[in-house]
């Protein structure tokens, strides 16, 4: 897999660079940030085979709050009409249930989570954010009506878990119920999160995503990190999570 996309920019005199609520933390905890597509991103924290170990032998943590997020919200069947033609796919999402789509002009595939018959979070990568953007914007425009676009990319923080011990980890801190028979791959569940509304995607068998405002990013990595502590787990970086025989399906 090609990691091309952990490279540096080459950031311009003034630019303003995006930085993640989890940022002191993971500063703390050790990690060498990179500059990926305007975000400080934590891109490893030291020793490579440590953070191996955690993903194929415990559990390992990442901040992924670089994710675009975007909400989709209005009438439930205009919503349809938009994700359908946005996403090129099915027009109806199956609640409980996220759908992964590529978007026109971007280079990875996108999620699409129903959150309620009228609202749908829609999740890529920062390396697609105009694309995904533009997508969206414009089927909402030739849609028309009332749908609306708001985008939520700094109003949401966003951790990765993955590994063997991932879905017990959840556990620890997680009202939503992470049994692989109630929460199969594809599955998205709004609920609480460390005792504050937040969402939960389960991108792969191993690997779980979750989402909670962003003003409490710093309280998230806490809990985690303290739960993970117990299982013999710890954070890692972008590059090591990137080489999870999921990466490529998430």
């Amino acid at each position: 897999m090609s990691l091309a996309f952990l490279s540096a920019d080459a950031a311009t005199a003034g630019e303003a660079v995006a930085r993640s609520p989890m940022e002191r933390r993971a500063l703390a905890a050790g990690a060498q940030l990179q500059l990926v597509h305007g975000w400080n991103v934590p891109g490893a924290y030291g020793e490579a085979q440590l953070e191996r170990e955690r993903l194929t032998r415990s559990v390992g943590f990442s901040d992924r709050s670089s994710l675009v997020k975007l909400e989709l919200a209005a009438e439930p069947q205009r919503l349809a009409a938009v994700v359908a033609l946005a996403s090129g796919g099915d027009a109806a999402l199956l609640p409980g249930l996220a759908a992964r789509r590529a978007t026109a002009g971007a280079g990875a595939h996108s999620w699409w989570c129903p959150v309620t018959p009228g609202r749908v979070l829609v999740l890529g990568e920062q390396q697609d954010a105009e694309a995904l953007r533009a997508g969206v914007s414009e089927a909402a425009e030739r849609v028309g009506g009332t749908a609306g676009v708001v985008d939520l990319t700094c109003g949401l923080a966003a951790m990765t878990l993955a590994g063997p011990q991932a879905r017990e980890l959840l556990a620890r801190f997680c009202a939503i119920d992470v049994r692989p028979a109630q929460a199969p791959p594809m599955s998205f569940r709004p609920g609480s999160v460390a005792r504050a509304p937040g969402y939960l995607l389960v991108e792969g068998a191993e690997r779980l995503l979750v989402l909670v405002g962003s003003a409490l990013g710093e309280y998230l990595w806490q809990v985690v990190a303290d739960a993970a502590a117990q299982l013999g787990g710890g954070p890692v970086g972008a590059r090591a999570l990137a080489e999870t025989p999921e990466a490529a399906d998430a």
